[in-house]
């Protein structure tokens, strides 16, 4: 089960609605696509009360959850460590029934402001360290959540190139997994931000190279928006918000959801669940929740 963006101004009670439906769904395990806070601090009781929300709004699961980090999660050095301290690695892999998991880093290193569209820059070009303006952000979308949509979808090319980030250190050591796992039978590789879009990444065009024809499936998020891409007959599913505020007014590829994968012979089957219609045993009433309510 795939689980995404949480944060990002976050949309009340979504993202605790997915891991209630992930209890009743009774997956082999989750893994969280990164975004889980909002992050850009460098205060620490800022961080841990943060980090302590999410970890309680996670208590409930009832599978085991991998996870991947998120610019919202490790957008500094102070993040990166708490990360570390928490989870033990940025990127890592795993097998599981013969398939290869390989987690990617795409803040390594981590991003500044300046990496991302829309965003305004210092005069003197140095760029100052910068803490979220969560209170202002917040009032903004309260305000109006359409316009705040409108403003992000004008700022940021959400089908161009995005700024992820692989070191070729980062690179070189996926290369090797995928070399030395050469027997797994396919690979899921998964990152926070879409290194494939505008143009593979390097560091993702060496780890196509590394797999030499193999099957694979990549999943990302980021963008808040769900969108499949098929590049040389492999899927790049980049996956909408689990909670995430909504950054494009379209309604193509805006919904909440979770994934749910099945591996099979022929490869991963994806399924798409609407948390609007995910209902446990008792029932109650069905009602979509528009995108933008009036």
């Amino acid at each position: 089960m795939l689980l995404s963006d949480r944060t990002g101004l976050p949309k009340p009670g979504v993202f605790e609605r997915a891991i209630a439906a992930t209890n009743l769904l009774r997956p082999d395990f989750a893994i969280q696509i990164g975004d889980c806070i909002e992050g850009y601090t460098h205060r620490p009781e800022q961080l841990a009360a943060e980090w302590a929300e999410f970890d309680a709004m996670t208590a409930p699961l009832e599978v085991p959850l991998f996870r991947v980090p998120g610019n919202h999660d490790v957008s500094n050095p102070t993040m990166s460590a708490d990360w570390l301290q928490r989870y033990g690695a940025l990127n890592y892999h795993f097998r599981f029934r013969d398939v290869l998991f390989l987690v990617l880093n795409t803040q390594d290193p981590p991003q500044r402001a300046s990496d991302f569209a829309g965003v305004d820059q210092p005069a003197d070009g140095e760029e100052p360290e910068r803490e979220l303006d969560l209170g202002k952000l917040q009032r903004e979308h309260a305000a109006d959540p359409r316009a705040f949509a409108k403003r992000i979808e004008v700022a940021i090319d959400s089908e161009g190139r995005q700024a992820a980030h692989l070191s070729a250190e980062q690179a070189d050591w996926a290369a090797g997994v995928v070399r030395e796992h050469a027997d797994a039978r396919w690979t899921i590789i998964l990152m926070h931000i879409p290194a494939w879009q505008g143009g593979l990444h390097p560091g993702l065009a060496q780890i196509r190279d590394a797999l030499a024809g193999r099957p694979y499936t990549a999943f990302a998020g980021h963008l808040h928006n769900y969108q499949r891409r098929v590049i040389d007959g492999h899927e790049h599913i980049r996956l909408g918000p689990t909670g995430g505020c909504w950054v494009t007014t379209r309604e193509d590829g805006n919904f909440d959801h979770i994934s749910w994968v099945t591996m099979t012979a022929q490869g991963p089957q994806i399924a798409n669940l609407v948390l609007d219609g995910i209902l446990g045993p008792e029932g109650g009433e069905f009602r979509p929740q528009p995108m933008f309510p009036d």
